[in-house]
């Protein structure tokens, strides 16, 4: 159980007590009379120190326009002209009270007190034994000697007789008056007892109810208000009732002290109609409630126009209010709102002197308790208590289930943020894979151009095409970077770095990039630098120098005519700040209004047809915004349409420094000082190929496995000094094979040495991946297209660390004379074995091959060659720059074997349901398949790869007829090229 519930339980095992102890207090005050009468003499005598009701004793007169005689000579002839009345009329009037009084007690103060009811005015004369005669005027609209009281001080002298004659009038009475004669030391006990109750029971709701409205005044919930208002007006009423303004302010009005207690069934209504939730939980006594909203109201006007009848009329509207109120929270408590108890319980202290007062009010039951009006009082008052708690208990259900609510929302809103950052990472993992995907290919792409462009007996038109294959192929790279850019700025995780830049050189170097695009299409690219432009800022040179570039490049791209002019200046903001200000305009045709408003935004471009006749992705300007307001600038543009557009950028502009004079560096060498025995785990043939030439290049010995698996074998047979580790590869991958490796292997395969550093080798290239790779145990990272300077860089590194560990690492011996035309592959790995130069030229493809292949047009030739006509249409192997036709035989002849043996692998698969081992074997397949001239194979393995992991196995068996044959063509093509190939050999021979 909570704390707040404990607290509550312990209250309302506390209200009974709280109840018993008012009535206690009520009941030890002194009782106002408890006359006892002589009969034998016809009198009331005072015998001990107690309060006496004159009325049980006296006899009762009504009233006319008769006045009070000189002395108690005169009473017999005024007794005897008075008409008997037999009890006090309710609705009013006027009375005569005579009484013979005699003390025979020691006391001779005492206090004659007219009370319980509201008496206009009382006039009392007390004729003594010696003719002397006491005047005293008491009442309402009288001066009190005793706050909140009727009381007058009179002399009674022990053992004398008295007679007492009393007048009193009042348009209604509350109750039958009582007359008591009380000794004054008693009375003032009394009062002062009484006050306290009364003043206390009127701060307490007076302080609930400010209490209260100031909730209501934070809350704005209606129930606060409601009970504010209510507990105000019955402290208001019971105000009026004990004659606070009269005997403070001096302030007397009878016609406005019912008007609260007709107000009390309508706000006490609108409460609990609000509080016990009423509409909803019981409709029917919701509906029959607005009798207590009708019935007040209707009878309210009394106080005006029948003053008599509005007690008898406010007693009956509230018996009617009590009932409707207590039966609506039974009701709602036995239903399970649990607030309803506290609200029961108040109504319960507010109906117990209810119902023994209510019907004496009205003359159905004879008074059973004194001091009547204090009775009711504490009633109400413990009711405004009960209610106060009630509504403390709905506020903490309230707060209970706002904070179910809150825990609910939060629990909403954390599973929304889990499963954003389940699909940021996602968006990362399928970037990842696209990268890995794309770049895998394009790194073998670009690396074997690179290597053909090496060779010096390529020349002429040869070397030109491949130039344009390797721009080509740079610049796919340069949108698979954008896009890969715009996802880490998009997941904020791109980060800009510091440091000195040479600014000038860096503009200088953009002009010089784009200068050949400007040249070929006949544009003037110029600069214009500020003679104030600092020469040296800190900034982030990548970062800005691709800002330029791209803008610089879009408007070449979009300019036919005219020039291009780059501006760059220092200037200071609005703020006065001050920024580096660039500006690259053009000639172009402009962008329109509507356009330059989304220009900026990702995947725009100024219309469809851009994207058609210039391409490019849309990425370019949104990543520069993006780059810009990373580093604390802005970026705009300004157009006219028909004339040029002016794209502007602003970065803060902090000073740096220039770098320091120092020695120039000697080259370094291409092999290391330590040869390094190297485990490199890749699958694609093509990365094999390079990975190996570059390491054999620098002097290591490297041995090939195709998978996690091989890796782990080959670590548990030999000692290695090194392992490249692709991240994705089939059986087991990069990540859970450096596991195994750091945890020493499998039960299988044991590895020697746990401690070997293992390098990533991946085209998963985003910081998301390196953090993976580094956090499986890996040592470093490294993506493709591999960089031949980072890739010596690192082996470099790991040559350190292994001589500080105390590694003994052969020396690396010089390089070969030439480099051989065979090396001895084997199914899985290869060993570099360096032998003599071999005579026989590597064959070069024809102009009319490379021609087609870079998509320009054939030089003029007057005899294509027999062999180019007769494989004209058939599938091939694309020629791969810089292989020997040996090599180029290999890679034939490994696609012939693993093909077909892949897509039964795949048949079995998707007919035996395994989702994941199909998608997996089209994926192998289709890597193997991007190597051929024709792209169909290559397209539907695409297909069939989605289609499995998608779990749509049925489609994918109903497709593989068609791979089937496509296949079985390929391999046809293939066969009958290699024989023509090994054909061409032996006549060369």
């Amino acid at each position: 159980m909570s704390t707040a519930s404990k607290i509550f339980s312990r209250l309302a095992a506390m209200f009974p007590c709280l109840a018993a102890c008012l009535l206690i207090l009520v009941l030890a005050s002194p009782a106002h009379a408890q006359a006892t009468a002589d009969t034998r003499l016809g009198q009331a005598v005072l015998t001990s120190p107690q309060s006496q009701d004159l009325m049980r004793s006296a006899r009762l007169y009504q009233a006319g326009a008769e006045t009070f005689p000189a002395s108690a000579a005169g009473l017999p002839a005024l007794i005897a002209t008075l008409k008997p009345a037999s009890e006090v009329d309710l609705l009013g009037g006027g009375y005569w009270l005579h009484a013979s009084l005699r003390n025979d007690s020691r006391q001779t103060a005492w206090v004659i007190d007219p009370n319980d009811t509201l008496i206009d005015a009382v006039e009392t004369r007390i004729y003594g034994p010696d003719g002397a005669v006491q005047r005293l005027l008491s009442g309402y609209r009288a001066p009190h000697e005793y706050l909140l009281h009727y009381g007058k001080d009179i002399e009674l002298q022990p053992g004398e007789s008295y007679e007492v004659l009393i007048r009193f009038s009042s348009p209604y009475y509350a109750r039958t008056p009582v007359f008591a004669v009380t000794p004054r030391p008693a009375y003032l006990q009394l009062v002062a007892r009484e006050n306290f109750l009364i003043i206390g029971s009127i701060g307490a709701l007076l302080a609930l109810g400010v209490f209260n409205f100031f909730i209501y005044s934070y809350t704005r919930e209606r129930a606060p208000l409601y009970y504010s208002l209510y507990v105000l007006c019955y402290a208001a009423g019971w105000g009026l009732t004990f004659h606070l303004p009269a005997d403070l302010f001096g302030w007397h009005n009878l016609h406005i002290h019912y008007i609260p207690f007709f107000l009390l069934p309508v706000l006490s209504t609108l409460f609990y109609r609000t509080f016990l939730q009423l509409r909803d939980k019981s409709p029917v006594l919701y509906k029959l409630s607005t009798i207590n909203l009708v019935l007040p109201l209707a009878l309210l006007p009394s106080c005006f126009i029948a003053l008599s009848w509005a007690h008898t009329l406010a007693t009956v509207a509230i018996m009617v209010w009590m009932t409707l109120a207590l039966a609506s929270g039974v009701i709602v408590w036995k239903n399970g709102y649990q607030p309803a108890r506290f609200f029961v319980l108040g109504f319960i202290a507010l109906m117990l002197p209810g119902l023994l007062i209510l019907p004496a009010n009205i003359g159905l039951i004879p008074a059973a308790v004194e001091n009547a009006q204090l009775f009711t009082l504490l009633g109400g008052t413990l009711d405004g208590v009960l209610l106060a708690f009630a509504l403390a208990d709905q506020i903490r259900l309230l707060r209970n289930h706002l904070e179910q609510r809150v825990n609910e929302r939060t629990a909403e809103l954390t599973e929304a943020k889990e499963h954003a950052e389940i699909v940021s990472r996602h968006r990362i993992d399928f970037l990842s894979a696209m990268s890995h995907d794309i770049r895998t290919p394009l790194a073998g792409v670009i690396g074997m151009l690179k290597f053909a462009l090496r060779d010096q007996t390529v020349q002429g038109r040869t070397e030109e095409y491949l130039r344009i294959g390797l721009q080509n192929s740079e610049a796919l790279l340069a949108i698979l970077n954008d896009i890969l850019d715009f996802s880490k700025i998009d997941a904020g995780k791109l980060s800009i770095e510091t440091i000195s830049v040479d600014l000038r050189t860096l503009i200088d170097e953009a002009i010089g990039i784009l200068q050949a695009q400007a040249d070929a299409k006949s544009l003037l690219l110029r600069r214009e630098l500020a003679l104030d432009l600092p020469r040296y800022v800190l900034g982030d040179p990548t970062r800005i120098r691709q800002i330029l570039l791209n803008l610089l490049g879009n408007a070449i791209k979009f300019t036919d005519r005219g020039e291009v002019r780059l501006e760059a200046a220092a200037g200071k903001d609005k703020r006065g700040v001050t920024m580096l200000q660039f500006s690259i305009s053009d000639t172009g045709p402009g962008i329109s209004e509507t356009t330059m408003e989304r220009l900026f935004q990702k995947f725009e471009q100024a219309d469809m047809s851009t994207t058609r006749r210039y391409g490019g992705t849309g990425l370019g300007l949104a990543i520069c915004k993006e780059l810009v307001e990373l580093m604390g600038g802005e970026i705009g543009v300004a157009s006219q349409p028909g004339v040029g557009s002016s794209f502007y950028f602003t970065l803060p502009l902090t000073l740096g420094t220039p770098p320091e004079a120092s020695v120039p560096a000697a080259p370094r060498e291409q092999r290391h000082a330590y040869r390094l025995r190297i485990l490199c785990a890749e699958d694609v043939r093509t990365n094999q190929i390079i990975i190996s030439t570059l390491l054999e290049a620098m002097g290591h010995e490297v041995v090939l496995v195709e998978n996690g698996i091989e890796s782990l074998e080959a670590l548990s047979s030999a000692d290695y000094d090194l392992v490249l580790m692709d991240g994705r590869m089939p059986s087991m991958d990069g990540e859970q094979a450096a596991r195994l490796i750091r945890r020493g292997g499998t039960e299988d395969y044991r590895v020697r040495d746990t401690c070997v550093p293992i390098i990533a080798l991946t085209a998963n290239a985003s910081d998301h991946d390196r953090a993976r790779y580094l956090a499986v145990g890996m040592d470093g990272f490294l993506s493709k297209p591999v960089d031949e300077r980072l890739l010596y860089d690192q082996i470099e590194k790991t040559i350190a660390q292994l001589i500080v560990r105390g590694r003994e690492l052969p020396p690396c011996g010089p390089p070969p004379a030439a480099e051989p035309e065979e090396e001895d592959w084997h199914s899985g790995y290869t060993l570099a074995s360096p032998g003599p130069a071999p005579s026989v030229r590597p064959a070069t493809p024809s102009e009319a091959e490379l021609a087609a292949q870079f998509g320009v047009e054939p030089p003029a030739c007057a005899d294509s060659g027999e062999a180019g006509a007769e494989a004209q249409g058939k599938i091939s192997i694309m020629p791969l720059a810089g292989l020997s036709p040996k090599h180029m035989q290999r890679i034939t002849q490994a696609f012939l074997e693993e093909a077909p043996r892949r897509l039964e692998v795949a048949r079995k698969a998707a007919l035996g349901g395994k989702s994941h081992a199909a998608s997996a074997a089209f994926h192998a397949l289709k890597g193997s398949a991007g190597y051929l001239s024709d792209t169909g194979l290559h397209s539907l393995c695409h297909d069939l790869e989605k289609l499995s992991a998608a779990g749509e196995l049925q489609l994918v068996v109903d497709s593989l007829p068609e791979v089937a044959a496509a296949l079985d063509q390929a391999c046809a093509d293939l066969r009958a090229y290699s024989r023509h190939a090994t054909e061409a050999s032996l006549s060369a021979n």
